[in-house]
Formats: structure tokens, sequence, C-alpha cells
């Protein structure tokens, strides 16, 4: 029993030692008018590298179908893959925010990765010009942390436009106290379509257990296929 302890907690005490050398890693490049920022990476259990952080829309244009691509590098700068993901949001309007993640999914070459860039494109699409109405308000209840590591997030989210809101998604941002972005949570609102004028309840759980407990401020968004909200910011509750 001692020895699947000692074994287990050298597993943990690895995995913590190549996420701090991870931190440190994470060059960036956007094109004009997208910037890129508060990234974080770490490697959970399964030998999954994490890469976190948010990209801002910087033009005067909403912009769609913006994908952001991580690069990895070994100890020599060969390239040992690249993988691509979408941002949590799908239109950013001018000046919006949304978090992404970033995830390198080969655990046999996760443990020679030295390096890692961070880069942006946009491709063409039929929305790409819609901006989309701040039709949503969100309204955090409450959150806590678990002895278990999971964090939960309780609220509400109004639609204060003249027509209903389908699909509405909550997203959950976490950062540390140096403002990264360290974990990211979604859950559907209840019920997910809502009538103008009306209110839904949400409750998401970020279970990211080796990131939740450096949470030290959390924001909110809603967004759904016609309309989104503007980001609530507040401290983490213990």
């Amino acid at each position: 029993m001692s020895t699947a302890l000692s074994k287990l907690t050298s597993v943990f005490v690895i995995l913590i030692l190549m996420t701090l050398f991870m931190i440190g890693l994470s060059a960036k490049a956007a094109p004009s008018g997208i910037e890129i920022g508060k990234t974080s990476s770490f490697i959970d259990e399964n030998g999954i590298m994490h890469v976190y952080g948010e990209v801002k829309n910087l033009s005067t244009k909403p912009l769609a179908n913006v994908v952001i691509k991580g690069s990895f590098y070994g100890n020599k700068g060969n390239l040992l893959n690249e993988f691509n993901r979408s941002s949590e949001l799908s239109i950013l309007n001018p000046g919006g925010i949304s978090p992404f993640e970033i995830l390198h999914i080969d655990s046999k070459t996760v443990s020679q990765i030295r390096d890692f860039k961070i880069s942006t494109e946009t491709s063409p699409g039929p929305t790409e010009s819609r901006l989309k109405p701040l039709g949503l308000k969100v309204t955090p209840s409450n959150s806590r942390l678990d002895i278990f590591g999971f964090y939960y997030i309780n609220g509400e989210v109004t639609n204060n436009a003249n027509h209903s809101s389908t699909n509405t998604l909550i997203i959950a941002t976490l950062y540390d106290k140096s403002g990264n972005v360290i974990a990211i949570g979604r859950g559907l609102a209840e019920p997910l379509n809502i009538t103008a004028g009306a209110s839904a309840a949400f409750g998401l759980a970020v279970s990211e257990k080796l990131q939740t407990y450096k949470t030290a401020a959390i924001s909110l968004i809603a967004d759904s296929d016609e309309f989104t909200s503007v980001p609530i910011f507040a401290k983490a509750s213990r």
C-alpha cells in the first residue's frame, strides 16, 4: 500500500514540476487586430497539456471563426505537434474578449516539450461582419471550491432583448493572482432557450483540480445563437 502511495506521490510531483517549467513558455503571435494574452499551461493526471489564454478583438469590426493554434517544440527547436482550437465565443465584437483552451493530447511527447508558440487566424464566414447584440445579462449568486477540487459557480442569466435567446451558454474563466487564465468552465442555462424578458438559472463545475485551488478571480459571460453579454468579474470565493 505504501509503495503504491509513494508512486502516486511521485507522479504528482513530476506533474507539478513540469507545470511550473511550462509556465514561462508562451511565445505569442497574432494577426493585426487580435491580441493574445493571460496565457498559462499545465499537464494533467493523464499527461495531457492544457494551454489557456484570452484573445481580444482590437479591430473596429466583429470577428468570427477565430482559431487559436498551438505549436509545440522540443529542446532542439524541432516541431513536435500542432493543435488547433476555436475561441470559446463564436463571434468577437470590437473590444470583445474570449478565453481559449488548447489541448496537447499526445501524452507520448508531452515530456519532450520545451517551448510552445500560440498564433491565431480567422476564416471568412457568413457571420463575420455581424455584430452580436448585448442582449444577455449574467448575475452570479455564489461560488465555492469543494474539498475534491471542484469549483462550483451558480447564478442567473436574463434575456433583456425583444426576442428569444436560443442555446444559451455560460462560460466561466478562472484567473490566478497574476491575472493569467488557469481554467475554463462551461454550463447551460436552464431552460436552454430563454424567452424575451425572462431569466434562467445556471450552474457549472470546473473540474481541473490541479488548477482550481489557484483561483483568485473569475469572469462570467453568457452567449447564445443570437446574443452575448458583457463579462462580469468577481473575486473568488473559498
